[in-house]
This record gives structure tokens, sequence and C-alpha cells, in this order.
């Protein structure tokens, strides 16, 4: 695993449990987009996690995360 997934994932893990909350993946996709352009995230976020929450779990462990930022470079971009 890349450790520039592991250390974007622990940018966003912000109560360091090591494992990403649907606040978490929100607030992280809020940051890729202009304010102006974010009305309401919950319909990207549920399909993220429908997609990838691979445990249905409701939480993105790093291993489900990584392959959620190799489909969204803005997401493993360092801002």
């Amino acid at each position: 695993m890349s450790d520039q997934y592991e250390a974007v994932f622990a940018r966003y893990d912000t109560d360091g449990d090591g494992q990403l909350t649907v606040d978490e993946v929100t607030a992280a996709i809020a940051g890729m987009f202009p304010a102006a352009e974010v009305n309401d995230l919950s319909g990207i976020v549920k399909a993220l996690f429908a997609e990838y929450d691979t445990d249905n779990n409701g939480l993105l462990s790093v291993t489900e995360f990584v392959p959620l930022a190799q489909n969204l470079p803005e997401l493993g971009s360092e801002a």
C-alpha cells in the first residue's frame, strides 16, 4: 500500500480511530470543491460508501480508502 495514500487517509481521519466516518469523508470531498458548488454532498458520499465500504460497516478502513483515492486523484493530492 502506498505511503502517500496512508498519509492522506491519516489527514482525513480526524479522530485518529483508523476509520473514516461519513462526516470525515464528507469533509474531505467538500475540500475538493469551491463552496459555491457544494450544496449537498450526502448523495455523493452515500454512493462512495456503497461502492467502497466493502464490509458494509458504515466506515472506510485504509484498505477500503485506497481504491477510492486512486479513482479520485483530487482526494489524494496534498492540499
